[in-house]
């Protein structure tokens, strides 16, 4: 896992460093600035004869930005500097890594002001280096600095940002009108938390975690509990099957699911189970449906349950549900069920019934409208919730535009008052636990943005679950899974053609993926 700091803690890191650990702060500024000149040299096969522009702000981000414009120079390159602020204004380890390259005189290093930026934009550079804002950004962009960026996003130079682009808020996201769209992020002792919410994914390009020699017991330490999953996190959890195993032991998942003209959610979500390695999945709908799915079921076992003359579950499915439940290790209720009364009903019985775990998606969670007290009334010890932005929005009762700045808040919050595990989902996903741990997602695509790849996700979660694996890995393993298969679907299928049936088409190379990395 990749411990994940915000704008608060990563100056919390600094002071402790500082002060616990006797690290000079200018060495740490020293450190970053090298490492951004490092990617530079990296993506450019060298540094010797190429044109640099360093565009720096009056903080310590400009402050790495003249460190990295001094380590450039010695490596050959021919640099601008441009200072957004006049030197006076400088303050502490800026201002001394201002004066150490000014100082140094170097022939191929040229110091220009904002006045110099007429000539700046008409010359062609190698590559630009965005040291404008970093993390203590918020509000909005004005005056100069608003045409310096649109300039520097309309340049075919390399575009690298020291720690977060310029204009993007580092803890959720949220660009301001003008931020850096950058093709290189080089993040600072540790991730930034925008870099993956919000439209992060979209403004910070390739993102590399630069070691600047703070020890990793420090960064943990400061940590707010909210950690990026890596590939190794998930392959090491895996669950292993005996030689000796029969189907009964790799998980038991009982689905409950499926309406009149919403049977295809039901038929993913099994479908997703089994190749999720599920030993047996039984799929209960409607009976009024049940010719309709069994003609497409072929491993998956199909169940008739009590139905409405609307082709829905009603309240008296109970009975049958709930003695097949017994039978499973987990269960998921919700996929295609429909909002009948009857069914709301239903789905609201399972939950508060049911002893073994259980996932709770899509129409499932509308049942609980208003009435997400009932939560803290069920038996099972294990249940998660999947929504995406706009069902959480209806649990809370909420506009849905109120989330996008508080997702992480209100997810941790929920899941710590219900007891429960919830993943939200988005272009990153995030798991959030009762303990108030936070876990953000690292794979998939804006193709997994179609009709049904919720359903998917929910019947991988839910095998895992099966499989004795704990709540909180089952899910943070599901959603990993789910996007890895949706990234090995767009190198096929490209993200425009995407379907969900293709999500469950690749769930396998996923797990082969991971079960490879975890061999090695």
């Amino acid at each position: 896992m990749l411990t994940m700091l915000d704008a608060p803690a990563m100056r919390r890191l600094d002071v402790r460093a500082v002060r616990q650990y006797a690290i000079p702060s200018m060495i740490l500024m020293e450190n970053a600035g090298r490492c951004v000149v490092d990617v530079a040299a990296s993506k450019l096969d060298g540094l010797e004869g190429k044109r640099i522009l360093v565009i720096a702000g009056k903080g310590n981000n400009g402050g790495d930005g003249f460190v990295a414009a001094r380590h450039a120079a010695h490596r050959g390159a021919l640099v601008d500097v441009l200072v957004t602020a006049e030197p006076d204004v400088l303050r502490g380890d800026a201002l001394q890594a201002y004066e150490m390259l000014a100082c140094a005189a170097h022939p191929s290093v040229h110091l220009l002001s904002l006045s110099h930026f007429a000539s700046v934009r008409r010359r062609s550079y190698d590559s630009i280096v965005d040291a404008l804002f970093g993390t203590s950004f918020h509000g909005e962009v004005r005056g100069v600095l608003r045409s310096i960026i649109r300039w520097m996003n309309a340049s075919p130079a390399l575009v690298i940002a020291v720690d977060i682009p310029s204009g993007l808020d580092a803890t959720d996201g949220m660009p301001a009108a003008d931020a850096v769209k950058a093709d290189v992020t080089v993040a600072m002792a540790a991730l930034k938390p925008g870099i993956l919410l919000g439209s992060g994914r979209e403004y910070c390009g390739e993102v590399l975690v630069a070691d600047i020699h703070i020890p990793e017991e420090l960064i943990l330490s400061v940590g707010g509990g909210m950690y990026a999953v890596e590939a190794q996190d998930v392959a090491a959890l895996l669950p292993q099957r005996p030689a000796t195993a029969h189907k009964y032991q790799n998980g038991k998942v009982f689905i409950i699911a499926g309406s009149r003209g919403l049977t295809g959610a039901a038929l993913l979500a099994s479908s997703a189970a089994v190749r999720t390695g599920a030993g047996a999945v039984v799929l209960g709908v409607p009976a009024s449906e049940m010719n309709v799915v069994a003609r497409r079921t072929l491993e998956v076992m199909p169940m008739s349950l009590a139905s409405t003359p609307e082709g829905s579950l009603t309240r008296a499915a109970i009975e049958s549900a709930c003695e097949k439940m017994k039978w499973a290790d987990a269960v998921l209720v919700g996929p295609g069920l429909g909002r009948n009364d009857e069914t709301m009903h239903l789905a609201r019985d399972l939950v508060l019934s049911a002893a073994c775990p259980l996932v709770l998606d899509a129409d499932g969670l509308f049942a609980f409208v208003g009435k997400t007290a009932l939560f803290k009334k069920r038996k099972t010890r294990s249940l998660i919730l999947t929504p995406h932005f706009g069902e959480f929005a209806r649990l809370l009762q909420v506009e849905a535009g109120a989330l996008e700045r508080s997702a992480c808040n209100r997810a941790r919050l929920f899941a710590k008052q219900h007891r429960l595990i919830l993943v939200l989902k988005g272009p990153t996903t995030i798991v959030a636990c009762p303990d108030g741990t936070l876990y953000m997602n690292t794979t998939g695509n804006a193709g997994m943005a179609t009709a049904g790849s919720g359903d998917v996700l929910g019947g991988t979660i839910v095998t895992f679950l099966a499989q004795g694996v704990e709540p909180e890995w089952a899910a943070v393993m599901g959603v990993f899974l789910h996007g890895r298969a949706g990234d090995i679907a767009r190198d096929h299928c490209g993200e425009r053609s995407m379907a969900a049936r293709d999500l469950i088409k690749y769930l396998p190379d996923a797990i082969r993926t991971l079960d490879a990395e975890c061999e090695c």
